[in-house]
């Protein structure tokens, strides 16, 4: 696997006002892949000092993938979702104890939706390697790019995460150390050159964690990707802990995304795993 960086330019906006009066003639929708059961006192951090008295709640979310359609520049997937094996196999026919276990109902595999809704991928960008979000790249097209955050791949082990990236000759990668501080949100980078898709670096689940704003001309949407499994970690200020690989980054990325939603408020927000509104 040849890991590359990805070659990008800043942008001319040196604020989020600048963005989103730029507004691009770009959408976002979202395909539910399968589901996965979390237990709210993992979703958010009982430690915290604002989180909730919580017992072992399980709650079953659904495994998101984004599609991003642009006039100009065409079709992009935010995640990867899962591919179809999990319908047949709850571990998507992996072996081991660290293995995730998911449940899909059939035609739910991402490849399915590609079909159903005639896109032909330019690109896709993973927010981060773990199996629910990066599991479907078995049935994407590989002669495409691939995108992550720099720091993801260093972390991947194909004896947790599985056989996701077979058949891929490389990796892009952004590194969010070249890229443009915006206020708020902090390392960003203008992905299109256009202002119309962004990723945001917001570390902490993993390392190379990114989270991703869509600048559409009927308004922006923030897809915080697991920097805020469900709803109440930006309702409750607190950040998850399980699955994370630095809790502390973690509320620090979360904190960062709340402080640019009150500044913000039209921008509408996805979180990881709830479907977006």
């Amino acid at each position: 696997m040849k890991i590359k960086p990805l070659s990008f330019v800043k942008s001319d906006s040196k604020s989020w006002d600048d963005v989103f009066h730029n507004s691009r003639p770009v959408n976002v929708e979202s395909f539910k892949t399968g589901t996965v059961m979390i237990n709210r006192r993992g979703s958010i951090n009982p430690d915290h000092p604002l989180a909730p008295v919580m017992g072992d709640e399980e709650l079953e979310v659904p495994i998101l993938v984004h599609w991003v359609r642009h006039e100009k520049y065409g079709d992009f997937l935010l995640d990867a979702g899962l591919d179809s094996s999990y319908y047949h196999d709850p571990c998507g026919g992996l072996k081991g104890t660290a293995v995730d276990e998911y449940r899909q109902e059939e035609d739910e595999n991402i490849a399915h939706y590609l079909t159903e809704h005639h896109i032909n991928l330019e690109m896709v960008f993973i927010s981060h390697l773990h199996s629910d979000h990066a599991a479907g790249i078995r049935e994407l097209p590989k002669d495409i790019p691939y995108v992550i955050g720099k720091g993801e791949y260093s972390q991947y082990h194909v004896d947790v995460h599985g056989d996701f990236l077979e058949g891929l000759d490389k990796l892009y990668e952004i590194d969010y150390t070249r890229a443009q501080i915006m206020p708020f949100l902090g390392s960003s980078v203008d992905l299109l050159g256009d202002g119309s898709l962004w990723a945001i670096h917001t570390p902490g689940h993993t390392l190379g964690h990114s989270s991703f704003l869509v600048n559409r001309l009927n308004g922006p949407v923030l897809l915080t990707m697991d920097a805020a499994f469900i709803q109440e970690n930006l309702e409750l200020g607190v950040a998850p802990c399980d699955y994370t690989w630095d809790v502390g980054m973690a509320q620090e990325s979360l904190e960062k995304i709340i402080e640019f939603l009150k500044v913000y408020p039209q921008v509408r927000v996805g979180v990881g795993h709830e479907v977006l509104k």
